[in-house]
């Protein structure tokens, strides 16, 4: 059923939605025999107290030396002065990234202290966008030729090319770049569910918990990101081009990568955490 909301209205909802899901699902730490409950469920000293970011969530030190939300919504600060870190989804699947191509590449480098190739940088910003030689490629018909107008006229606006076109103008590239997905699937699960840009570790989340008290869904599981990490290395072969538009998203175990507004958006999916059988707490 139609919402009547268009893009940018359905965008807005979901951000003011999901701080009000946020605040809520905080208020049951209101409750003693609920803490304790939800203590034993996670296995961890006596939550004290709970803290949510919300509507008024503040920016936290990022690895591009500009402030960045914390992957973090929810905070239990435990009897033993420990605190447990809680990304929290509302819906079966949502934004789970969305940063331009040299923000992705910038930002992963610097979490996880690595050097992403040339040539793999080169294929990320002629996949998704930023690649200065993508307009030369969707004039050259040994890549493009024969394919639906519609397909052409779909990379010629979005400035990017479609894995089928990308295999076309170089297959072993195209394999490579799909092998770098492959190969670093486990870091790019931590970057989108808990470490973001945050600098601190102490911003990044250990848990996600999708859970609804809105209404709109009926969820409450929990999965530790480490299992969450293990599981999708665990099925890295998932890792496809998918089938629509010529190959116009990268399938994750765990969701996908798109193409919008010119930047990358990475998408979670809850129905993809359960078929890989990652024990929900």
């Amino acid at each position: 059923m139609s919402t009547g909301r268009n893009r940018s209205e359905g965008w807005t909802y979901a951000k003011r939605s999901g701080h009000l899901n946020e605040q809520k699902v905080c208020t049951l730490f209101d409750d003693t025999n609920f803490c304790d409950l939800f203590s034993k469920r996670l296995g961890v000293s006596k939550i004290v107290s709970a803290t949510v970011g919300g509507i008024h969530e503040k920016s936290v030190p990022g690895v591009l030396g500009r402030k960045t939300k914390s992957k973090t919504d929810l905070k239990l600060l435990l009897e033993n002065g420990k605190t447990v870190n809680i990304s929290i989804k509302k819906s079966w699947g949502g934004q789970a990234a969305f940063q331009t191509v040299e923000c992705f590449i910038k930002g992963f480098e610097l979490q996880f202290s690595t050097l992403i190739p040339d040539d793999i940088q080169y294929m990320l910003k002629l996949y998704f966008y930023g690649n200065p030689d993508t307009e030369k490629y969707l004039t050259d018909d040994a890549i493009i030729g024969g394919q639906p107008a519609r397909l052409i006229k779909y990379q010629k606006d979005h400035g990017r090319l479609v894995w089928e076109s990308i295999k076309k103008w170089d297959n072993k590239k195209a394999d490579k770049l799909l092998d770098w997905f492959k190969g670093n699937i486990g870091k790019l699960a931590e970057y989108c569910f808990s470490r973001g840009l945050a600098t601190n570790k102490d911003e990044w989340a250990e848990y996600v918990w999708f859970i609804n008290l809105l209404g709109e869904d009926d969820l409450d599981s929990i999965y530790s990101v480490a299992d969450i990490i293990n599981g999708v290395e665990a099925n890295k072969d998932l890792v496809t081009p998918g089938g629509v538009n010529g190959g116009s998203t990268i399938q994750f175990p765990f969701g996908f990568a798109q193409w919008h507004q010119a930047k990358i958006q990475v998408h979670d999916n809850l129905e993809n955490l359960i078929n890989l059988n990652i024990k929900s707490i």
